[in-house]
């Protein structure tokens, strides 16, 4: 698990209630029952913590924590 997966499933536990045995990099946010308003809360979560803004592909219910930690990896490494 990299330190932004454990930052990012600690938050997304902490912040949007989903219990930390459910969280995967292969959960998709629909299984999680993550609708548009706790994924603009997720995207508020991210760029705070992180300093990142993620693109809005990668929120859509079909997505991954997975797509979520390759656009933070992605942004922070050319940050």
């Amino acid at each position: 698990m990299s330190a932004h997966q454990d930052r990012l499933f600690a938050l997304v536990s902490e912040k949007l209630g989903v219990a930390p045995e459910e969280l995967d990099t292969t959960s998709t946010f629909d299984h999680l029952d993550l609708d548009s308003l706790a994924l603009i809360e997720l995207s508020v979560i991210v760029q705070k913590e992180f300093g990142v803004q993620i693109d809005e592909t990668a929120l859509t219910s079909e997505n991954t924590f997975a797509d979520v930690l390759a656009e933070i990896d992605g942004k922070v490494a050319v940050a």
